[in-house]
């Protein structure tokens, strides 16, 4: 059995659609997706993920609305699973730096019901005032496009 994990189905970051004034952005790749990977056996591996990105938030005046950054995660692959890892790091035109910790394992539900995409949480946690300490969610896009996410 060969592990695999398409650059479509890997998490970078955030997600949400359903929620009525909920603030919502998208974590749009960057450039070259690369991943690493270590088979441990033929069903086991630890996968390394590093991605550029570009975050744009649905509402234009959040300060991480068009910042520019990356994302980097480990993933440890099993038959029961993959549980992901990692941080991601951007900086906005304005200068404004803002740094989440990811995370994606079995069961998390992310911000769509999509049974094909990878879900997690983030957590914010180098930001402007007002958005460091916030949580949310998110869901890996199709076709290896990065993510969507929404802040609780």
């Amino acid at each position: 059995m060969t592990i695999r994990i398409a650059a479509a189905a890997l998490p970078i970051a955030f997600a949400s659609v359903s929620a009525v004034a909920a603030n919502c952005g998208h974590d749009v790749h960057h450039g070259a997706v690369q991943f690493q990977q270590t088979k441990l056996d033929d069903t086991n591996a630890v996968q390394q993920y590093f991605s550029p990105n570009y975050i744009v938030m649905n509402d234009t005046k959040d300060p991480r609305h068009r910042a520019v950054g990356e994302c980097r995660g480990q993933g440890v692959v099993t038959p029961q699973g993959a549980r992901w890892i990692g941080g991601c790091t951007q900086k906005s035109p304005s200068g404004v730096i803002t740094s989440v910790f990811w995370e994606s394992k079995p069961g998390d539900t992310g911000t769509e019901k999509r049974a094909d995409a990878p879900h997690g949480t983030y957590k914010i946690i180098v930001g402007p005032p007002g958005l460091v300490g916030k949580t949310g969610k998110w869901t890996g896009l199709e076709s290896g496009g990065g993510s969507y996410f929404c802040d609780d």
